[in-house]
Order: structure tokens, then sequence, then C-alpha cells
């Protein structure tokens, strides 16, 4: 199962080239972190390869309650290739990318499980080529509190994940909090536990 608050997406574009009885399936994974981002690498693709007989594809944006996700057969038989595409993507726990996989007929019909497998296989090698960087989900917050609270405040992030930048600072210090999700809970809990100890001296709020 995959982290709900983290993810992967392609750090550059990657290709991959898959034949089976004659046509060729070439897979062009992008990052794309918008489906505006995903159409443009679908057209790109079609005019780079605009003698091929099917562009199929398959996007997914964004993570968790924000998460799009659309893909196209391209004229092959219902489901039996924008669908594997996007399992392919939804199996790596993929996201912010798109990928084409473009066909070349050979001249001898795959049969709908034939096709489906193959383009699940050239979409699994397009993601087998690429260096997927890992995401997570955050939520930015803004801290005030004594200078004196600051190094058990940045002890408990670190251990946390918590990424801390320092603000506006004048009589108290100021600082920027770049929260995982998946660290809120306990996060919250150290500031309540060191609002406490510092008598109240500790806000926060979101950015």
């Amino acid at each position: 199962m995959h982290d709900p608050f983290s993810y992967l997406s392609p750090a550059a574009p990657a290709s991959s080239e898959f034949k089976d009885r004659g046509s060729a399936f070439l897979g062009e994974l992008a990052p794309a972190a918008t489906a505006e981002e995903a159409m443009a690498h679908v057209a790109c693709q079609r005019k780079r390869y605009h003698d091929a007989t099917h562009h199929c594809w398959a996007y997914r944006a964004g993570w968790g309650e924000s998460l799009q996700s659309r893909c196209s057969d391209a004229g092959e038989p219902s489901r039996t290739a924008g669908p594997p595409i996007l399992a392919a993507l939804e199996g790596r726990g993929v996201s912010d990318a798109c990928l084409v996989v473009v066909r070349y007929f050979g001249g001898v019909k795959l049969g709908t499980g034939g096709l489906a497998r193959a383009y699940r296989e050239a979409a699994v090698l397009a993601l087998d080529a690429a260096v997927l960087e890992p995401r997570t989900l955050a939520d930015e917050m803004e801290l005030t509190l004594p200078y004196g609270a600051q190094g058990a405040l940045r002890h408990a992030a670190a251990s946390l994940g918590v990424a801390l930048s320092e603000g506006d600072s004048g009589e108290r210090l100021v600082l920027r909090a770049r929260v995982p999700r998946g660290s809120a809970p306990a996060f919250a809990g150290v500031l309540e536990r060191l609002g406490e100890r510092w008598k109240g001296g500790i806000e926060w709020k979101s950015r």
C-alpha cells in the first residue's frame, strides 16, 4: 500500500520501445503537474509521431483529494490501451506525470487481451527507464516563539521531517514550517507541549 501522503513523479522525460508481432509500441513519459501540461505532452507526441497508427495516453496530476486522472484509447478497442497505461502509473504510485504510448501497426492483430498487455508493457518499460523522485504532501505554517524555545522545537522538527526557515523576527523568533501531512498530528502535539512549557508563549497558524 502506498503512503497516502507521498507519491513518485518523473524527474525528466523517459522513453521505451516494445515490439509484439510486428507492432511497435513507443512509451513517452513526461512530468506533468496539471491537466494542461499533460495534454500539451500528448499534442507534442502526436506531432512528433504524426505517422503512427495510434497515440494512446494516460495522466495523473496531484495527489490525495486533489488527484486528477484521465486516459484515452485513441481509437483502439475500448479499455485496451488507456486503462492499462493508467494502471501502470497507479501501480507505481506515480503522479504529476503523463504517459503516451504510440503504436505503429505491424499488420498482425493482437486481440483485445494482447493489446492490453502490450500497452501496459510499454508503459511499465517507460517507468522503468525513468528517474522517479519522491514527493510528499505538506502544509505551510508560521510559528512565533521565544528564542529560548527554538532548540527543542528544531530538534523535534528534524525528527518529524518538518522543514523550518526563518521569517521576519523581532523580539520573538518567527519561523516558517513545511509540515508533511503524515507528521502533522505529532507536530501539533509538540507545539502544544512546548506551548504549555512556555506558558502560552508559542503561537502558530496556517499560511
